[in-house]
């Protein structure tokens, strides 16, 4: 069954990116959020939005998307004629626990629903939930719409079909889905970022070097290679035998270097006031929204190349 109709619930960063996702790819979406003034600003992002995307040339016709995305006057109409739901609320358990449970009971029998959540694994929201086999866990990258990964983590009593279905909605309107097959706190990509970032905040903590210093390691060192290659192939290619010559070769000094790593260091309310004061410094929060588009805008740029890349691969 191909899921055409769409319900992005929830107007926030996460829910208004995830409507140009559905919508430029072709899909009807249906964008609930109980704030009115959510609702507002979200339609104002989602124009922006298509105009970037048109002006970096991964977007044909704006306005198509654009006419494809409606505000439902409530929950009830937004998923009453879904084949999938998109929920993006609040990332607290007990918002999640009520609202899916109002939407397992207005949407229709052959919906799959999905959460946004960042790191609350599906079980804990879910277990009360009447349909839910056909719950899980489509977890995003903010934003969605420019960073295709989708972490699709069932939970025990998920239903595959769903699972399978999940994943073939998010190829096709273009994102880059991953299975996620045993629940994990904070599934993959947040498990990885948080360790490193702990490590990060453990070297600045201990005076090894700044924030500033960090992120010049990760800009103009790791992400390099990361941009394009994933770990183990930066190992396989780092040797000349490959991976396994790799680990061959540094299996002790890694072993000695993740003795002392710190990934759990803690983010004492002296050290994050530190490591705020040096990134407001260079970015005042007041001038966030100018440099996110900057951030959006280097993405995109990204991508296009990215896109070029895979095709002279393939």
């Amino acid at each position: 069954m191909i899921l055409e109709t769409i319900a992005c619930i929830g107007a926030g960063n996460v829910g208004r990116s995830w409507a140009v996702v559905f919508a430029r790819a072709g899909r009807r979406v249906f964008l609930w959020d109980p704030s009115p003034a959510a609702l507002e600003a979200a339609l104002a992002a989602i124009e922006v939005s298509f105009a970037d995307l048109h002006a970096a040339g991964l977007l044909d016709d704006p306005q198509a998307g654009l006419g494809l995305i409606s505000v439902a006057p409530n929950l009830e109409a937004a998923l009453g004629k879904a084949d999938y739901v998109q929920e993006s609320a609040l990332e607290v358990l007990s918002v999640k626990q009520a609202l899916f449970a109002k939407m397992d009971a207005l949407a229709p029998a052959n919906a799959v629903i999905a959460s946004s959540t960042s790191a609350i694994p599906g079980s804990a929201f879910l277990e009360e939930v009447p349909g839910r086999a056909r719950c899980l866990v489509a977890h995003p990258v903010n934003p969605p719409h420019l960073i295709p990964l989708v972490e699709i983590c069932p939970a025990p009593w998920t239903d595959p079909d769903a699972v399978a279905r999940t994943r073939a909605l998010m190829e096709a309107v273009g994102q880059a889905p991953v299975v996620v097959e045993k629940e994990a706190p904070g599934f993959l990509l947040n498990r990885l970022q948080w360790a490193l970032l702990g490590e990060a905040m453990h070297l600045v903590g201990e005076g090894y070097c700044t924030a500033e210093d960090i992120d010049r390691v990760l800009t103009q060192g790791l992400a390099l290679r990361w941009a394009f290659i994933g770990p183990f192939e930066v190992g396989h290619l780092n040797a000349a035998a490959g991976l396994a010559g790799y680990f061959g070769g540094l299996a002790e000094a890694m072993s000695r270097v993740q003795g002392s790593l710190r990934t759990d260091y803690p983010p004492s309310e002296e050290l994050v006031a530190k490591l705020h004061a040096e990134l407001a410094a260079r970015h005042p929060v007041e001038t966030l929204p100018d440099r996110q588009a900057w951030r959006d805008r280097r993405i995109m740029g990204l991508r296009r190349y990215l896109d070029d890349a895979a095709r002279d691969e393939g």
